[in-house]
Formats: C-alpha cells, sequence, structure tokens
C-alpha cells in the first residue's frame, strides 16, 4: 500500500532501560546545555533543532549556545523555539598547523570561565559538547559537577589532534556518543570509553523529508529544469571537505555524453573558503558547464531540491564525515544515493540497495555509478522505495531522541558515582 504523507503529532515511546514515564519522573525537569563552537549551520545545529520539541515532550529542556556572530544560526534555532545565548567562543579549527595553538589557549580561558557562569546561573544539569576538538564546555562542566556528554561527529579533525583529544574526553566524559560506529576505528583511545559509549545517528523529520510529485514538478519549474530531464544533485556548504571539485569533473564526463541531464549544487559559500568556491566556478567554465548546472546557494527547504533529483550525490573527501544527513533526507524523500565511502556514510547508505558507494575522490567510478543509476530507472524505484523504509525504521526523530535520553541517562548516573566517591574519599 502507499505511504499516506504524514499527519498529527509525533508520539514518543522510550524504548530504552526505563520507559518514558519513568525517565520523566527520575529527572524532573532536565536542563541541557549544548554548547556548538562552529559559527555556520551544519550537523549539529540541524539535530539540535531536530531533536529539541520531542524531548520537550521528555521533560527535557535545551538551550543551545553559539559563538557570538553566529547570528543565522541562532536565528534558525530562535525561529524554531529553541533558546539560544551567544558567547564569545574561540575555536580550534582542524588545522595541522601548530600556529593556531598559543591564541586558541590563550582565549580558553575566559571561555570556559563564561561558560561556567552560564551553567551556575541556568542550573543545567547535563552538558553536551557538539564536536572533538573544543572542550571548554566540558571543563566548565566538571569543574561545576555536572555531566558530560561529548559528541564526536565526523573524521575532520587531524589524526595528531585526535589522538591529543582522545585521552581528555576518556578523562572528562560520562558518556561519549559517536555518530556512527565507524568512527570508533577512526578515533585512537576509543576503547577507553567504551563502557560509556553510545552510537547515534542524526534525525531526520520524516514528514517534511518525503516523497511528492508536487514538489518535484515545482522544483523543477523554479531552478529551470526541463520536467523529463534527469537532475543530479548534492546538497552541502561549500568546502573542500565536500569535495564539490569531484562532483563537477563527473558532471563534466556525463554531460559530455548525454544531454538529458541537469545538475544542482545546493550550499552556501563562506569568506573563509572563498578561493575554494572561485575555484569551482573556473572549474565550471573550463568543462562549459554553465548551462546545465545550478548553484543555488543556501536553501531551507532542501526536501524540495531532493525531490527534485533523480539521483543525489555525496562527493566527501577522506577524514571529513561522520555520517552525513543528507544521505538520510535524501533517501526519506525517495532519492538513491550515490555517496563516496568515507567516514561512517556506509552505515546509511546500503550499497546495492538503498544508492551506490564509490571510492573517495574517483572522478570515474563516481560517473559511471551515477550514469548507472539514470540508466535503470527500475533499479533506482527500487532504492527509492528501500532508502525510505530504512530511514523510517532507523533514522527517525524519535529514534534518535531515544537515543539521547539514554546518553543523558547514562551520564547523569556516572556523575552520581564520581560525586560519590568524591565523598567518601574526602571522609
Amino acid at each position: 500500500m502507499p505511504e499516506s504523507a504524514p499527519t498529527g503529532k509525533r508520539v514518543l515511546r522510550r524504548s530504552g532501560s526505563s520507559g518514558l514515564a519513568t525517565f520523566i519522573a527520575e529527572f524532573p525537569g532536565l536542563k541541557v546545555l549544548s554548547v556548538i563552537h562552529y559559527p555556520v549551520w551544519g550537523g549539529p545545529h540541524n539535530r539540535n533543532m531536530r531533536l529539541a520539541p520531542l524531548l520537550g515532550d521528555a521533560g527535557v529542556s535545551t538551550t543551545v549556545v553559539l559563538p557570538t556572530g553566529a547570528n543565522d544560526a541562532a536565528a534558525r534555532l530562535a525561529a524554531a523555539g529553541i533558546d539560544v545565548r551567544l558567547l564569545p567562543l574561540s575555536r580550534l579549527r582542524a588545522s595541522r598547523n601548530p600556529a593556531t595553538f598559543p591564541p586558541f589557549l590563550w582565549k580558553s580561558a575566559g571561555d570556559v570561565a563564561r561558560l561556567k557562569r552560564l551553567i551556575r546561573e541556568g542550573d543545567f544539569d547535563v552538558v553536551q559538547v557538539n564536536g572533538l576538538v573544543n572542550p571548554h564546555a566540558a571543563i566548565a562542566a566538571r569543574t561545576e559537577g555536572r555531566a558530560v556528554v561529548w559528541q564526536v561527529v565526523d573524521t575532520r579533525t587531524p589524526m595528531l589532534l585526535r589522538r591529543m583529544m582522545m585521552p581528555l574526553v576518556a578523562r572528562l566524559a560520562d558518556t561519549v556518543m559517536f555518530n556512527g560506529k565507524r568512527l570508533l576505528s577512526h578515533h585512537p583511545y576509543a576503547r577507553a570509553v567504551a563502557d560509556r559509549t553510545v552510537i547515534y545517528y542524526p534525525p531526520v523529520d520524516t514528514r517534511i523529508f518525503r516523497p511528492d510529485a508536487k514538489r518535484r514538478l515545482e522544483a523543477r519549474r523554479e531552478l529551470g529544469v526541463p520536467a523529463k530531464a534527469n537532475v543530479v544533485g548534492t546538497v552541502a556548504n561549500l568546502n573542500p571537505q565536500k569535495g564539490h571539485e569531484y562532483f563537477i569533473q563527473a558532471a563534466g564526463l556525463l554531460g559530455a555524453r548525454r544531454d538529458d541531464v541537469w545538475f544542482v549544487v545546493a550550499g552556501e559559500r563562506y569568506a573563509t573558503h572563498r578561493a575554494y568556491a572561485e575555484g569551482l566556478d573556473r572549474l565550471v567554465r573550463r568543462l562549459g558547464l554553465e548551462d546545465r548546472i545550478v548553484f543555488t546557494g543556501f536553501r531551507d527547504d532542501v526536501e524540495h531540491l531532493f525531490a527534485a533529483m533523480d539521483v543525489s550525490v555525496i562527493a566527501s573527501v577522506p577524514r571529513s564525515e561522520g555520517t552525513t544527513t543528507t544521505a538520510q533526507e535524501s533517501m526519506a524523500c525517495g532519492t538513491p544515493v550515490v555517496a563516496a565511502d568515507v567516514g561512517a556514510v556506509s552505515e546509511i547508505v546500503n550499497d546495492g540497495e538503498t544508492g551506490l558507494l564509490v571510492p573517495p575522490c574517483d572522478v570515474v567510478a563516481l560517473a559511471e555509478a551515477i550514469e548507472g543509476l539514470l540508466a535503470a530507472p527500475e533499479l533506482r524505484a527500487s532504492m527509492a522505495s528501500a532508502g525510505r523504509r530504512r530511514v523510517l525504521d532507523n533514522f527517525s526523530v524519535e529514534r534518535c531522541v531515544d537515543t539521547h535520553l539514554h546518553a543523558y541517562e547514562s551520564a547523569l548516573a556516572r556523575r552520581g558515582m564520581r560525586l560519590k566517591t568524591a565523598a567518601e574519599a574526602r571522609t
């Protein structure tokens, strides 16, 4: 039977060690402070936005801290009804350059002091650290005696820095959440936190991300794409870790062989990656794709773009992703995925079932996988159905909320043991 359009309110049913009613009774009015050092909208921002309403239904309130200047991300979160605080926060970039460390360390003491003050004033129970390399919130939380949930979200951090940070995670975190099982093998000393590790996958609101024929026609009309053309797209902000140059080069190979394929790139351009974006523009001109590729810029309605696509592409480079939300969102919309096999992407995309996996940075393999799907409409339809079902079964908002409730419960239990041990040591 065809799936009906989702309606009504989502219902959270807790499947963890204690039922939802028990959780609410045991942790009434639980307050979580979620600290994100990245000013540009990305996975952690999206995850907090999707989870906060259902966490609220479980009696958990979420406050998100962003760095001063992250006005666009703050506005999006606030528009979703989330309490947002802007603080001066330094950020250690994923760089191998040792010159970045001294200014970072110099500013960190002030950052920790501001976070400690906010934790005390807000009386937060759990502090959630979004990302590996900025430990300020974990340090502030531990010194204030609060539970720490530390989330390792991707593989972007250089290996040397991972080796430096993971022992600190082991020392400070009550619960460590990894964005996919494969991230465990990418992070040294992960075994040291095996007893407090929780695996999570980003949430997808399947009421928003769904197959929709009307959206498909409207989006194609807006993009200026013929209704019967094949559309191949990628959704990712323009930065080097997303591998847009490989997508564009694959588009060049396909465009030279077929005149019925259009290409879409949806993602914001940022001053910090201006040279990269300008290089992409030059590549498009060199390949003669100006009339066949559409750069949409930032879109807050990417569900419309996924509906317009026949194939969705993730061309990320090695040392980039954990999982990637865009793969899940695309599958939820019934669009097959061709993805570079990096990070934990293979835990989202079942190769040959919901999409295809290719080696990263391999333009020929990427183009051949895309062309193979374009030539096989029945296979695409099968993958569309399987992908939608996989998201519904494994990556819903409800399931991700349940995972986070388990992480908070575990962190609070471990914090309680820590405080008890410390009190006994003093007597």
